[in-house]
């Protein structure tokens, strides 16, 4: 038997002489390999070295590296396996040629297709699985004796094998059988459930505050109303997660208040504690009281807000699927990284071959195939998450992240009427969604809408009392395109952690100034903490187009700066 894939006598070699090895195999010449086949095997490789071993099945290469649609079905569709096969076979060739030169050898045990590194004079790890059959994802709801068939049929004696498998179930036992294979953890929007106190004279306004923060919750479509008439629960056992918000209104002749904490049902233990006020001298008292409640609403259950950070903090595995990884993917698109978005897209796929009705799993896989593309500059990206994002707004019309996700999509391929709309519908859907209204902001001011796009920025801005990227961004580019240079360099400077893109911004700014020894010293700067520098001018500057005189000024200060001059213009950091 083998542990880890490697073979009884041979020797795993240690990460540092694998990591050479991957790097040197890749580079030479001697591998005469398709670039199908070179885009295959450094996807693997790079899934072992990166820690995501365990995601890497049939379903996941064949969307990444062989661009199949996420319905793909590993039983209907065999090109990973006969992928694979020839893959093993070129690198057993290539091995031999080598003869006994000393060093590593990558191997790809049959059965899975995670490779493994052992020293080079070790005979080739062989399969050990009963069916010669490739790891694969069976779609959820399909019965797993349709794979054993599909394997009997390319082993004769498997047969046995089923026979005894029939007799399990012939006997009741399959459920057993089934019980005990390893099945993905799948998971809900968590439920949260509201109480609130307060004085007697206030007990009226106190109700309708808490009926209105209970639809400003729903609004943001991330966790489930705990209803009052009882704890009711599914057919299906999945494990949940439930949390009591308690609060307490109060209000007197120049302000509303709103103490509120919430709490993890299941240990009692109280994750946040905060009080919210509204003064009431500078507008009407439902004014105050509204600003009140969206204010809460949003802390509680935004996109960054109490309950999603707390659910993010679980510790469940990478393979869970489900709510969790809708916002794992979210966390993603958030960071703009590649290896977050490649370790976040098996599990959104995963849930929609479970749910092709997933609204949130589909708009959300769009945004990050979006980010996907343009970190890795490959625009096949860019239409597989414009039809998601599409058939997210279809199955759910009312749905705040696929009107997001269409946002996203859409002026990424540059139809950007269509986005502002998608912007406009989620806004009017959600009003308390600061990060919805600081991305359209971005797409009308980017199209030459400058004053509605500041309008709408600084809204976002209001809304939340602090700095969003998005609205910041729009703000910094508006000094800039005025000529205010001086005051776009000290926007960008405010910006704590500022991203990539914020930075590039400050950069021509600066260059704007005329301070070359300043200049090249920022950028030197910029270039140790963003590595990724001059892909994202390039990714700023490829799929939609900005605004012309926009285009022109921007690519001045990227010239004067010194940065890769892009050919295209397009869009911003969306």
């Amino acid at each position: 038997m083998a542990t880890n894939g490697v073979s009884n006598g041979a020797r795993a070699v240690c990460e540092s002489e694998a990591r050479s090895e991957a790097e040197r195999l890749l580079a030479d010449p001697r591998l005469h390999v398709s670039d199908r086949h070179r885009a295959f095997l450094k996807y693997i490789v790079d899934a072992v070295f990166e820690g995501r071993g365990d995601t890497v099945k049939a379903y996941s290469i064949a969307i990444d590296v062989f661009n199949r649609p996420v319905s793909f079905d590993p039983s209907s569709d065999p090109i990973v396996r006969i992928e694979a096969t020839r893959l093993r076979e070129t690198l057993a060739k290539y091995y031999e040629q080598l003869g006994d030169e000393p060093g590593a050898r990558l191997d790809i045990p049959r059965g899975r297709y995670v490779p493994v590194f052992v020293e080079r004079e070790h005979p080739r790890c062989p399969g050990e699985d009963v069916f010669d059959v490739e790891e694969d994802v069976v779609p959820a709801g399909e019965d797993t004796t349709a794979s054993v068939n599909s394997a009997v049929r390319r082993k004769p004696y498997a047969a046995v094998v089923l026979a005894s498998l029939a007799a399990v179930v012939l006997a009741g036992g399959y459920a057993v059988f089934r019980a005990a294979m390893p099945v993905p953890l799948d998971t809900q929007k968590p439920l949260v459930s509201l109480s609130l106190n307060a004085a007697q004279k206030d007990t009226v306004a106190g109700k309708a505050v808490m009926e209105d923060l209970a639809v400003s919750l729903a609004r943001f479509g991330t966790v489930r109303l705990k209803s009052e008439a009882g704890t009711a629960r599914t057919g299906i056992d999945r494990p949940e997660t439930t949390y009591d918000v308690r609060m307490r209104y109060g209000e007197d002749a120049t302000s509303v208040s709103l103490w509120w904490q919430v709490s993890d049902a299941a240990t009692g233990e109280a994750v946040w504690t905060d009080q919210d006020r509204r003064q009431t001298g500078t507008g009407t008292r439902d004014d105050a009281i509204r600003a009140l409640v969206y204010g809460v609403s949003r802390r509680i259950a935004g996109p960054v807000g109490v309950v999603n950070s707390m659910e993010l903090r679980r510790n469940l595995p990478a393979s869970t699927t489900g709510n969790i990884c809708v916002l794992r993917g979210e966390f993603a698109v958030e960071l703009r990284r590649l290896a977050a978005l490649k370790a976040a897209r098996p599990c959104l796929e995963a849930t929609i071959a479970a749910d092709p009705a997933d609204t949130d799993a589909m708009a959300t896989l769009a945004r990050v195939f979006v980010w996907t593309g343009r970190t890795t500059g490959d625009d096949s990206y860019f239409g597989r998450g414009l039809d998601l994002a599409n058939r997210a707004a279809t199955v759910s019309p009312a749905s705040t992240r696929a009107a997001l996700a269409q946002l996203t999509t859409q002026y990424q391929v540059g139809q950007n009427d269509a986005s502002i709309a998608a912007g406009r519908r989620g806004v009017v859907l959600n009003p308390e969604n600061a990060e919805l209204l600081a991305k359209l902001s971005m797409a009308l001011f980017l199209s030459g809408r400058w004053e509605e796009g500041v309008r709408l920025a600084k809204e976002a801005t209001d809304l939340v009392g602090q700095t969003i990227r998005d609205a910041n961004f729009v703000m910094i580019l508006d000094a800039y395109r005025q000529g205010n240079y001086a005051e776009a360099v000290l926007l960008a400077r405010q910006v704590p952690a500022a991203d990539t893109p914020t930075t590039v911004l400050k950069l021509a700014a600066i260059a704007r100034l005329g301070d070359r020894p300043v200049t090249e010293q920022e950028i030197a700067a910029a270039r140790l903490l963003h590595p990724d520098l001059d892909r994202t001018v390039a990714a700023m500057f490829s799929g939609a187009r900005y605004d012309s005189r926009l285009k022109t000024a921007l690519r001045t200060g990227i010239l004067e700066a010194g940065l890769k001059s892009p050919e295209l213009a397009s869009n911003g950091p969306m």
